[in-house]
């Protein structure tokens, strides 16, 4: 009941508003162009789930890292792990968070129609953005095999036809810096250029390692893009973009949250001996560890866009290059105990470390021919090919030891098209097919037992889409639409691989989802309400999971059945007045799981909570059928509220945002493990500030984050394998988890 309250408050309150600033009828909002379905259309117009923010909405709320993206969409949740490579992004609830580098992510990010190949690649800043789209369910068909739960599509901004330029730099007073500079414009009546870089620097972040008093989970960053547009012919133009960007941080920690006083650590040292220095707690931010928790990453790319006007045809070529590179150390046991010092009578010191790099490699290009508006029928039809390679080692000890460098390949080529017929003024129907094929391989080495593995294995599959939309009136459209969704299969690589592993790599995801909503634009153009109802279901689900190997339990990845999601979403914009705006998004969501047999127990789960001993294979485990899916609250909300404030005799006008994100309780272990449930939490920003009028020469903003100080966390897990098999909890607690202000400065020219 209290969610169908909420959604009665929220949309009474904004009719009452409107209804009350009924003399500004001609006030209409702005049209949204996006490339949602490969070819620039208005948002409304589109028979897709979607999200997207402008430039304007993009300053106003702050959205300056990837991480803040959740604040864009109700339906986008953010699953973070240790290292960058094991986090990612989850749409209705589905996402990937596993640890083997051959296994595609759910959610694709887009930036300029080139591929993010890894997530991890995106962790960094966002500027000088366009827009930013999120195209929520499976969009296998026109994104490719990485997309099927949705879609990031970001735009960078481009030269633009005046010489322009603007440099931003900012202040906080939990210690980050940060600097942006742009630069563009014509250099000749053919030729653009934009430049764009970000220096951020954070080093003292925000958890106290009491060890050696340092403040970690601090990170640096600085990055260049630059654009050279050159109009080559009336109908002909090229776009070189180049890339760099650096970064290194002292993350991720993850402070103790709660440890049984029964608990061993090891089985064989008590929790009082191993942590002297930190009290566990759900409010903890401190740890005490002795070795290095650290990673570093640098990206290079590069890519060369040809669009060009062929008839009244638009064909546009796509060439990509990519290096990537990522070092990690880790802290395994996440203490300062001297575990070497006890086993070696004091020659050695120290504890349980991990860590290694990451070497990724990619190359793709993409072709794309794209129909001219037809009020009869439209097309668009794609080529896509993508050479991935991805190089690992890693090493562990000196206990649990593991020692090893795998290298692997993935060659994709993707044929697709999608068309749309008009079957009568008012009703469309679009059907789209993607062919894909790809290979596989894998080259391993591990160094402790010598054992050496090659393989290759090749797939195709054929996702697809279909949907009917009719236009009620011009300003009103219902959609229905039914896609198939695919998530290729990979190689667990991890420190378990073996000659099973080597031969039977993790098969592919497959995916069914049906749509049905409006958009409709209502008020005199003042309001926007698009809500959709959506059911999918996912088989054959990949996902981290134990299994026996020659008699041992090991950890790896597993085709684990079947998951559904269903719920509805409601996506609105409203013109209050002339200066008041309002942005938000409501979505229910109830991801379940439907099939899991063989599921893992969690460290400490009794027979009387599920755990039992399975008779075919002589382990224990659970059948998580019913379960709810791990990190997918059921009701999520953001809202946005923009300000403008005339201030007539003055030289400059006022502005204000208030923004709110609330999410319901959610647990985030697959395993449904009690212990790592998260309660429901609300976190409020606002920013305020003054902006020249005339040219908007100068802009000062001065920004609260969680200014309640709400405390929640975005992981908690259990590490009772490392404590004699009791239940130990950690969490992982993000920096917007403590309430923090600045201000920021922006001269434009």
């Amino acid at each position: 009941m209290h969610r169908i309250l909420i959604i009665r408050v929220l949309l009474g309150t904004v009719t009452a508003l409107l209804a009350t600033y009924s003399t500004a009828a001609e006030l209409t909002i702005e049209e949204i162009i996006v490339t949602a379905t490969k070819r620039a259309e208005n948002v409304q117009d589109v028979p897709v789930a979607i999200n997207v923010v402008d430039a304007s909405t993009i300053e106003a709320m702050g959205i300056d890292e990837y991480t803040d993206l959740t604040r864009i969409s109700p339906s986008l949740t953010m699953n973070r792990g240790d290292w960058a490579t094991n986090s990612g992004f989850s749409l209705r609830g589905i996402g990937t968070n596993v640890f083997s580098t051959n296994i595609d992510p759910s959610v694709s990010i887009i930036v300029d129609d080139v591929a993010v190949v890894r997530s991890a690649q995106a962790f960094s800043d966002l500027s000088d953005i366009n827009r930013i789209e999120v195209l929520r369910g499976p969009q296998s068909t026109l994104f490719g095999k990485s997309a099927s739960a949705g879609v990031i599509n970001i735009v960078t901004n481009s030269p633009g036809d005046e010489f322009n330029g603007k440099i931003q730099g900012s202040k906080t007073d939990d210690d980050e810096t940060s600097i942006s500079a742009t630069i563009g414009g014509p250099l000749s009546d053919t030729v653009g250029f934009r430049i764009s870089a970000f220096d951020k620097d954070r080093s003292d972040g925000h958890i106290k390692n009491v060890t050696n008093n340092a403040d970690v989970n601090g990170s640096q960053s600085n990055g260049v893009r630059g654009k050279l547009v050159w109009d080559m012919t009336d109908s002909l133009s090229a776009t070189l973009s180049v890339e760099h960007s650096e970064s290194e941080s002292t993350c991720c920690h993850r402070p103790y949250r709660d440890v049984p006083a029964d608990a061993a650590f090891l089985g064989a040292f008590p929790s009082t001996a191993v942590l002297t220095s930190v009290t566990p707690s759900e409010d903890n931010s401190s740890v005490a560890v002795d070795d290095p928790t650290t990673d570093a990453s640098e990206s290079d790319s590069v890519a060369l866009r040809f669009e060009a006007d062929w008839g009244e045809h638009q064909f546009l070529s796509v060439t990509s290059y990519t290096e990537w590179g990522y070092d990690v150390t880790t802290d395994v046991d996440g203490t300062d105990f001297d575990l070497l010092a006890v086993f070696t009578g004091g020659a050695l010191s120290g504890g349980i470390s991990q860590g290694g790099g990451f070497e990724l490699e990619s190359l793709s290009h993409e072709f794309r021919l794209v129909s001219p508006a037809s009020d009869s029928f439209e097309y668009v039809v794609g080529l896509f090919y993508s050479d991935i390679q991805y190089d690992r080692d890693f090493a562990r000890g000196p206990i649990f030891a593991a020692d090893w460098v795998a290298k692997t390949g993935t060659e994709s080529v993707a044929l697709y098209a999608q068309g749309t017929w008009s079957l009568s003024d008012r009703t469309d129907i679009t059907a789209g097919l993607r062919l894909n094929s790809e290979e596989i391989s894998h080259d391993f080495d591990n160094a402790l037992t010598g054992v050496q593995l090659r393989g290759d294995d090749t797939e195709t599959a054929t996702p697809g889409k279909i949907s009917l939309q009719h236009y009620a009136r011009d300003d009103l459209m219902w959609f229905a639409s039914y896609s198939i969704g695919y998530k290729g299969q990979g190689y667990d690589i991890s420190s378990s691989f073996r000659q099973s592993t080597s031969d039977n790599p993790v098969g592919s995801e497959d995916s069914q989802s049906f749509e049905f909503g409006f958009k409709g634009t209502f008020m005199d153009g003042r309001l926007q309400l698009n809500p959709t109802i959506f059911s999918a279901s996912y088989d054959d689900f990949q996902a981290q999971q134990a299994r026996i190997v020659d008699g041992v339990i090991e950890l790896g990845i597993a085709n684990v059945g079947q998951l559904d999601t269903w719920g509805i979403e409601l996506d609105f914009q409203a013109l209050i007045s002339e200066n008041l705006r309002l942005v938000g998004g409501l979505a229910y969501i109830d991801a379940e799981i439907k099939s899991f047999p063989g599921a893992d127990c969690w460290s400490g789960q009794s027979a009387a909570q599920g755990c039992e001993t399975n008779a075919l294979t002589g382990r224990s485990d659970q059948n998580l059928a019913g379960a709810d899916l791990n990190n997918s609250p059921d009701v999520k909300m953001t809202l946005s509220a923009e300000y403008f404030l005339p201030l007539s005799t003055m030289p400059f006008d006022g502005f204000f945002n208030l923004s709110y994100q609330y999410q319901s309780d959610v647990n985030f272990s697959l395993l449904a493990d009690p212990g790592s449930e998260q309660g429901s939490y609300g976190v409020l920003n606002l920013s305020l500030g003054l902006a020249e009028r005339e040219n908007n020469r100068y802009k000062i903003t001065l920004f609260a984050n969680n200014i309640t100080d709400e405390e929640f966390v975005t992981g908690i897990g259990n590490v009772g394998g490392l404590w004699g098999g009791t239940p130990v909890y950690f969490h992982v607690l993000p920096r917007e988890a403590q309430s923090y202000a600045g201000v920021k400065v922006g001269f434009n020219f």
